[in-house]
């Protein structure tokens, strides 16, 4: 079976189930949804992008740039 952007791995399910069990994720994405009108699912992709993001910058950091 081809696995393609609706098709989930279980251990990708249970990630982020892990994720969004956190009372402070969940709080950000009620905040989220109140403020922007949006849906759960749309402030629930703010914030894995926010932390995907943030992983990035923070693989970055304290590496010298080499000229």
């Amino acid at each position: 079976m081809a696995r393609n952007s609706t098709t989930r791995t279980g251990l990708e399910n249970r990630s982020r189930e892990r994720i969004f069990s956190s009372p402070v994720v969940l709080a950000f994405v009620r905040t989220v949804v109140a403020r922007r009108g949006i849906s759960e699912a749309e402030a629930r992709q703010i914030y894995l992008d926010y932390i995907n993001r943030s992983s990035r910058s923070a693989d970055h950091r304290g590496r010298r740039m080499t000229t």
